[in-house]
């Protein structure tokens, strides 16, 4: 089984053991952009990763460095599934291209385009779930949904809010939470060191 290895490096992004780039080469001379590797580069951006015929079973390219990337093709790998949590921070992503066999993560309602013929998936435009899902978070002012990646997004509190829906107001009591915690937990390791330590036993030599 063939190993993927990503490298955060300009001069050589990725490096994986596969072969023909052929189709991909005509792409990025479309774009007027630049290979490098496996990946198709910007002014020292990745905006595009080839990992056709890799036989890649699992994607972790999480790093900054690939966050920039608009167009990413999984083909004719040995993959299962495509989770959307496997695309976290590919926010600019709008050209998936999948096995036959793996939907676009996060359904339909996450691409303005999706398509499944004899040979591939293919995923385009994505879309911001927090707007074609209607996503609400409770009251605005409290919490906003952001957008991860495909498929994914999150509520998180606005400055100012905290707890349950965020309808706390103020900031967390990290203090005071630390201290219901810490303190209970030391009175009981003094109390069981003292209850343990006279049931001492003695070994005759």
């Amino acid at each position: 089984m063939l190993q993927l290895k990503i490298i955060a490096l300009y001069n050589t992004p990725v490096t994986i053991p596969c072969y023909t780039r052929a189709k991909w080469k005509i792409i990025v001379k479309n774009m007027i952009q630049q290979m490098n590797g496996r990946c198709c580069i910007n002014n020292q951006t990745i905006i595009g990763i080839d990992l056709r015929f890799c036989e890649i079973t699992q994607l972790n390219i999480s790093q900054p460095v690939f966050s920039e990337v608009e167009i990413l093709d999984l083909r004719d790998n040995e993959y299962e599934k495509l989770t959307p949590e496997e695309l976290i921070n590919f926010l600019k992503l709008n050209y998936l291209y999948l096995p036959q066999h793996i939907p676009c993560p996060g359904g339909n309602s996450s691409w303005n385009f999706t398509n499944r013929d004899n040979n591939m998936t293919t995923c385009l435009d994505q879309l911001n779930p927090c707007e074609s899902l209607n996503i609400s978070c409770g009251e605005p002012d409290n919490a906003k949904c952001h957008h991860l990646g495909p498929g994914t997004a999150k509520c998180i509190c606005c400055p100012g809010h905290f707890g349950y829906k965020c309808l706390n107001d103020g900031e967390f009591p990290t203090a005071i939470f630390g201290s219901a915690v810490v303190c209970p937990t030391i009175v009981l390791s003094i109390a069981l060191w003292f209850i343990q330590g006279r049931d001492v036993y003695k070994i005759n030599i």
